[in-house]
């Protein structure tokens, strides 16, 4: 495979602002495309950068999303054909591999094995799911390498792994890092195709160590995505409505949203049925980690082949779900200027293509908010929508204190996996939420 071209200098140091880290997201992701890359395998995030700085061409690439939402419809590809089988197996070995790690064990297996074909698979047409599958693939690899065994954690990341890895991500267009799609969206399989998306016929494809708390914890965040599919569904239907003046049309949309919204809270709240805040602390969540503001990787990571310097990524984050940035976005809900409003642009560029181009479409379309000013009889159920938003929001911060904060004694000063200090983000996304309704 020929190298991959290095990109620009290292990464920003402290005193950079936070709002520069999305141009370096974005320099980084665009400076991994060597000329060897098929166009057939981008053709996913076609013009990505121009479109990210642009987003009033994403509208009628972005209009059809199904009633599975964000979730991939045909569902995650289990397993890549057979040329692929030895990395495949490999997966399947890791979680026992991390139970027997030691003394770089490990790490020493994870380095040895063949550098994934990558350049192949790009070369061969390969379809979006095959393309996220080997991307999971590295990125389980990649993380165990990194997180799964005890020791210092290494800032370089062999060749082996860094260049199949970063070769896939350029062809996706993401940062290469384990994120939530990979890590939830592609992650998933039904029991019985012919039942719904929901606990009890859902299971997970891979893990790290394995265990109930693991899988419910993933699969939680599966349900809320198939729940919200509906209603993330009907906003460009709601936002055609209120172009054309069709106010039941309108009113439709923002009950299905509302409704979205009010499921989504139920299966929030069976988290800790299968899934022990302690557990999740001490071992869920450390596979998932980035290295952008890690005590545990100051530097970064040093992609080895990809870039002469380290560079600083955020790890797998519900921020990166589509859903609410796409609710915000079709109730007309603003997040001050700052710190907050920036990382959450930088987690957007997590999100696969088309995800961001559904977001960016609807922030760009017809406002429901305006329309319901304009017709009151509408603002009932647009505060409905809200004050749901903001319970789901409130929902999310309690479960972070339980899950982080009361666990590491920091109420205020811990960290999650995307990096940031989630307790203000969260009680600053809630408020400006619920700053929102109209009749307040």
């Amino acid at each position: 495979m020929q190298c991959l071209r290095h990109g620009p200098s290292g990464p920003i140091s402290a005193g950079h602002s936070k709002r520069s880290r999305k141009n370096e997201v974005i320099t980084a992701v665009a400076s991994l495309t060597p000329a060897s890359v098929p166009a057939r395998a981008r053709h996913f995030s076609a013009a990505w950068t121009d479109q990210l700085r642009s987003p009033s061409g994403f509208t009628e690439r972005s209009r059809a999303l199904g009633a599975q939402g964000f979730l991939p419809s045909p569902e995650p590809l289990q397993r890549l054909g057979p040329a692929y089988e030895l990395w495949e197996k490999a997966l399947d070995d890791l979680p026992k591999r991390i139970i027997a790690a030691g003394s770089g064990s490990l790490r020493r297996w994870l380095s040895e094995l063949p550098p994934f074909p990558a350049a192949a698979l790009a070369g061969n047409a390969p379809s979006e799911a095959e393309l996220w599958r080997a991307m999971l693939l590295q990125s389980f690899f990649a993380h165990g390498y990194l997180w799964q065994e005890d020791g210092k954690t290494p800032d370089l990341l062999p060749a082996s792994l860094a260049k199949p890895w970063c070769l896939l991500a350029s062809c996706l267009q993401v940062p290469p890092i384990l994120n939530y799609s990979t890590y939830i969206l592609h992650n998933w399989r039904r029991l019985d195709p012919s039942k719904p998306i929901e606990l009890g016929n859902i299971v997970c494809l891979n893990n790290f160590m394995g265990g109930l708390d693991e899988e419910w914890f993933r699969l939680v965040h599966v349900e809320i995505e198939a729940k919200a599919g509906p209603a993330v569904a009907s906003i460009m239907p709601g936002q055609a409505a209120a172009a054309v003046g069709d106010t039941e049309g309108v009113e439709r949309c923002l009950q299905c949203i509302a409704e979205g919204i009010s499921a989504m809270c139920v299966t929030l709240g069976r988290m800790t049925e299968k899934c022990d805040p302690h557990i999740y602390y001490e071992r869920v969540r450390l596979p998932t980690s980035g290295w952008r503001d890690n005590p545990a990787m100051p530097n970064g990571l040093l992609y080895e082949g990809v870039w002469a310097e380290p560079r600083q990524f955020h790890g797998a984050s519900g921020a990166q779900s589509s859903i609410i940035p796409a609710l915000d976005g079709a109730l007309g809900v603003q997040h001050p200027a700052g710190w907050l409003r920036d990382y959450l642009a930088t987690m957007r560029l997590h999100m696969p293509a088309q995800h961001r181009a559904f977001i960016a479409a609807v922030e760009v379309g017809p406002s429901l908010r305006e329309y319901v000013q304009i017709h009151s009889e509408l603002v009932p159920v647009y505060d409905a929508c809200i004050e749901r938003l903001t319970a789901f929001r409130q929902q999310h911060s309690a479960f972070a204190r339980n899950f982080i904060a009361q666990r590491s004694g920091k109420a205020e000063g811990e960290k999650g996996t995307g990096g940031t200090l989630f307790t203000p983000a969260l009680r600053a996304m809630k408020q400006a939420t619920a700053e929102h309704a109209i009749s307040r």
